[in-house]
């Protein structure tokens, strides 16, 4: 759904389905991922952070699944690479 929102230009909408889904603790990474893009490119950097800190911790937690240990990663990298640019 949220992807539909963002194709048709309503991306504060998406916004907020993308929050809703992180706000309980969603497992899967797009909502996490997305808004970590759309915060970036708003040049949003500390709320960026707030949602990759999510991420990191929601993924730490997630058990019995192969792939979290990727996306763990990626995720820890982008909070690693989004602190950096907040302190430039």
């Amino acid at each position: 759904m949220g992807k539909r929102l963002e194709k048709e230009g309503r991306v504060l909408e998406a916004k907020a389905l993308y929050e809703a889904n992180i706000s309980e603790g969603f497992e899967g990474s797009f909502p996490y991922r997305r808004l970590a893009i759309l915060y970036r490119k708003g040049k949003s950097i500390n709320e960026e952070i707030r949602v990759l800190e999510k991420a990191v911790s929601v993924f730490q937690n997630v058990t019995g699944s192969e792939d979290i240990h990727p996306k763990l990663n990626d995720f820890k990298e982008r909070l690693k690479k989004a602190k950096s640019l907040k302190s430039r």
